[in-house]
């Protein structure tokens, strides 16, 4: 496992970096491009649902209500709920 933590972050020192935890050695042909320095994420935020945030309070709150319901019903399983401490 490596880290890249270079205060000057050029593609000379990122192919250094990978040539040097890998092994590999980059090809002589680099063309860095305007759409390269883009990035492959979107610069602006995007409004959109979170399907997994909302899957994800279903679930807990579904499970949450069951838990809940079942509670009573599996009470009996816990021992020392139905006699008192003896002195």
């Amino acid at each position: 496992m490596a880290r890249f933590n270079h205060t000057d972050r050029t593609l000379e020192t990122l192919t250094s970096f990978i040539a040097n935890q890998t092994g590999f050695e980059a090809g002589a042909d680099r063309n860095l491009t305007e759409a390269d320095r883009l990035g492959p994420l979107p610069g602006v935020p995007v409004k959109s649902i979170d399907w997994l945030l909302v899957f994800s309070i279903l679930f807990i709150t579904g499970f949450s209500l069951y838990a809940i319901l079942r509670t009573d019903s599996i009470r009996w399983l816990i021992p020392g709920q139905e006699h008192e401490h003896q002195d």
